[in-house]
Order: C-alpha cells, then sequence, then structure tokens
C-alpha cells in the first residue's frame, strides 16, 4: 500500500513540476526576444512575433512582458544581453538564427525557440529535427534546399545570363553551403558567378565597387543576419548599379530585390508564437519536433524592375503570390 501511495504521489509530482509554467497564468508571461540586427533590421521579424504572440493571446503589457535586446551587427555583445534576460527569469527566449550557439551557451535550462533556423541538424544545435534533444525547438527554413529555384529565377528573368554576383556571409555555416550550390548550379548552366564575402557595410561597399567593373546580369543575395539587417543598403546599392537582386525572403523585396523566393514569413513566425505558447503550457522543447515550411511565396517588385531596366516576363508574373508596384 505504501509503494501504491509512493508511486502515485511522485507521478503527481512530476505532473505539478513539469507544468509549472503553463499553471501559474498569474503572472505575465516573460518572453525574451535577442535580435542579432538593429532594430530596424530585425523589424519585420520582430512585428511578425508580436503578431503571431498576439493571435495565441498574449499581449504585451497586459498577460506578456516582451523584453528586447538589439546586438546591432555586433555579435560579441549577445553573451551579456543574453544573460540580462536570464537574471530576469525569462520564460523562453527567442531569438535569431546567428544567435542560437551563443543562447545554447547561455543557459541549458530556459527553453529556446528560433523560426529561422537554417540547418540545425548540419549545424549540430539539435540531434534531429523530430527529436531536438535539448532546450532549443522552432522553424527551420533549410534554405539551401531553395537556392537553385532563386537560381532558376535569375535564369527565367535574364534567359541570357552569363554573369551572375553572388553576395554571402561564409561565417555562416549555411550560408556558405548555398553559395557553394548556387555555384555548382551556376556550372552546370555556364553562368560565371563572382562571390563577394560580406562582413559589413565596407565589405558591402567594395562588392558593389567591383561589380560596376564586372557589370554583373544579375545579383543572387544569400539571406544571413548581416544581409537581411542591411537590406535597405544592399538594394539601394543593387538599383544605383543596375542589377536586379534576387534573394529569400519577402522584406528583401519590400526593400527594393527584383524577386523573392522563400518560406512566408508570417506564417513561419506563427508557427514559432506556437512553439511559446505550448512551451508557456508546460511542454518541454526537447518533445516538440522542428518544422520546415510548407508555404513559399514568391514576391515581385515591379517598381525595383523599372528602376534596374529589366522587364520582368510573364511566365514569371503569372506565379508571382504578390506584387509591388
Amino acid at each position: 500500500m505504501y509503494h501504491r501511495w509512493l508511486t502515485a504521489w511522485l507521478i503527481g509530482l512530476a505532473t505539478t513540476v513539469g507544468t509549472a509554467v503553463g499553471a501559474d497564468r498569474t503572472a505575465p508571461a516573460r518572453i525574451g526576444f535577442v535580435w542579432v540586427q538593429d532594430e530596424a533590421g530585425a523589424a519585420p521579424y520582430h512585428r511578425g512575433w508580436v503578431e503571431g504572440l498576439r493571435e495565441f493571446g498574449y499581449v504585451d503589457g497586459k498577460n506578456a512582458t516582451l523584453l528586447t535586446r538589439y546586438a546591432n551587427g555586433e555579435e560579441s555583445r549577445l553573451p551579456s544581453l543574453l544573460d540580462e534576460l536570464i537574471r530576469v527569469q525569462v520564460d523562453v527566449l527567442v531569438v535569431s538564427a546567428r544567435a542560437i550557439r551563443a543562447a545554447q551557451q547561455a543557459t541549458t535550462t530556459v527553453p529556446i525557440v528560433c523560426a529561422t533556423m537554417n540547418d540545425p541538424v548540419g549545424e549540430g544545435l539539435v540531434t534531429s529535427l523530430a527529436h531536438p534533444g535539448g532546450n532549443l525547438t522552432g522553424v527551420s527554413w533549410q534554405a539551401p534546399d531553395t537556392a537553385t529555384k532563386r537560381l532558376e529565377l535569375a535564369l527565367e528573368l535574364k534567359p541570357k545570363l552569363a554573369r551572375l554576383a553572388l553576395l554571402f556571409d561564409s561565417r555562416d555555416r549555411v550560408a556558405l553551403l548555398e553559395s557553394e550550390i548556387v555555384r555548382s548550379a551556376a556550372r552546370q548552366a555556364k553562368v560565371r558567378v563572382t562571390t563577394f564575402d560580406v562582413h559589413g557595410l565596407t565589405d558591402i561597399k567594395a562588392a558593389f565597387a567591383s561589380m560596376k567593373k564586372d557589370r554583373p546580369q544579375a545579383l543572387q543575395v544569400v539571406q544571413t543576419a548581416i544581409t537581411a539587417g542591411m537590406r535597405e543598403q544592399i538594394a539601394a546599392y543593387a538599383i544605383e548599379a543596375r542589377v536586379p537582386m534576387i534573394s529569400a525572403e519577402r522584406s528583401l523585396a519590400e526593400a527594393g530585390a527584383v524577386l523573392t523566393y522563400g518560406p512566408k514569413l508570417a506564417r513561419v513566425l506563427r508557427r514559432g508564437a506556437a512553439y511559446v505558447d505550448r512551451i508557456l503550457e508546460g511542454a518541454s522543447p526537447q518533445d516538440l519536433p522542428i518544422e520546415q515550411p510548407t508555404e513559399f511565396e514568391l514576391v515581385v517588385n515591379l517598381k525595383s524592375a523599372k528602376a534596374v531596366g529589366v522587364k520582368v516576363p510573364e511566365s514569371i508574373l503569372s506565379r508571382a503570390d504578390y506584387l509591388i508596384r
């Protein structure tokens, strides 16, 4: 009898501990955000997160407290920013892809959610997508999987494409992989690729100075924290150089890229918010499989196309999910 009572008591205790976060809904949920970009660079992502959380009933200043930190492009600041949030005992950390490793080094207990991961298994961040195995979960874009699709769009936009510029940040392992995939596919299409490894605005300026001499017919930008954070500057330089820019995420088209093809950001961030909700209700991140996007969008910026002197073919326009006029 005693053993049966003890077993029941232990099971009850485990259940109580496991749902402690979700059970105590009297205190506002404390959600910490850490962005590698500055506030302007992270704005589309942060705004999407806030809207997604609102759909799940979390409103800043009411039943949730959103604590946001920006590294302003300086990754060396990440440990101190993360420590600040951990010290104030956030319930969950929401981070951009480049902040994941720093977050994992900062804590093994606070749940970490990222909705813009690239290849978490390949990067050694989780054990597997189905069983993450630690305190990290979320959504993985698997960006290299759609890299050749963006090259195909460049070839469709410029059927006689022979010279392609490729902008990427080699410090990002997945960006490096994507650049290799693009170069391999370009060789098969007999397109010469000139690569530009950029880590900041100085490198970006130098890249476009070089493009003025090489005169590429299209520019493919591999999306990372650096290129997304400086999308306005990159797009402005591309328009000045009259070279059509192609990338992955819609915010780059809104900044001035002619074409973007990638996951629907709003849907991805809403899925991220669903992970936060489940964790706040008591779920453990190690038991939440990492999802991959199922919906993609093709965005065309007709203003940018006109500015760089390129006519977008009907074959692309008819498939576009959204046109910027």
